[in-house]
């Protein structure tokens, strides 16, 4: 793994994040962290799923989801 491929993928996470912030505005802030946690967790499973099953095509964006998720609630336990 390169630096490149790195900033490649948490590049591919921001993109997301800020679609999401678009589409959804700060919706997510009023989500509680345990509830971000989880959706992140089911994104996380749901990937597993697909590795297990050999099914590639939407791998990478449940877990690009779930990256998404876990910084959204990183962000409200900093913030208090």
């Amino acid at each position: 793994m390169t630096a490149d491929e790195i900033k490649r993928a948490v590049k591919e996470i921001l993109e997301k994040i800020e679609e999401r912030e678009n589409l959804y505005g700060g919706t997510w802030r009023q989500i509680p962290v345990t509830d971000l946690i989880a959706v992140a967790r089911v994104k996380t499973y749901r990937a597993t799923t697909m590795v297990e099953r050999g099914e590639r095509e939407k791998l990478v964006d449940d877990l690009v989801d779930a990256a998404a998720y876990v910084i959204f609630a990183i962000v409200k336990v900093q913030s208090g």
